[in-house]
């Protein structure tokens, strides 16, 4: 989740990122591109599967609802469009945003 991929930051990096709240993810920059995904009926209420899918771990769930301006989760639809970002990608916007 959030605090997983700033605590990896922490730890390779030596990077401290106090809040992540503070962050302004409507400035995320899309540089190598995404993954479309169309939300299926299994992972209603499962963002976890989709992180998963995507990255071999459910520690990014979080991202990818924040990216996707979907602050509830009970609020998906089925076949609902979310763009899933490259790793390097999160990364590199958690470096450029440390406080």
């Amino acid at each position: 989740m959030r605090e997983k991929l700033y605590s990896d930051l922490l730890t390779d990096e030596h990077i401290i990122i106090k809040d992540s709240t503070t962050v302004d993810w409507r400035t995320f920059r899309w540089d190598n591109g995404y993954f479309v995904h169309h939300i299926t009926v299994n992972e209603i209420f499962k963002p976890y599967l989709i992180s998963y899918a995507y990255y071999g771990t459910i520690e990014y769930e979080d991202l990818i609802l924040l990216l996707n301006n979907i602050q509830d989760p009970f609020e998906v639809v089925p076949e609902q469009t979310i763009y899933i970002p490259k790793l390097e990608d999160l990364k590199s916007f958690i470096l450029a945003n440390r406080k």
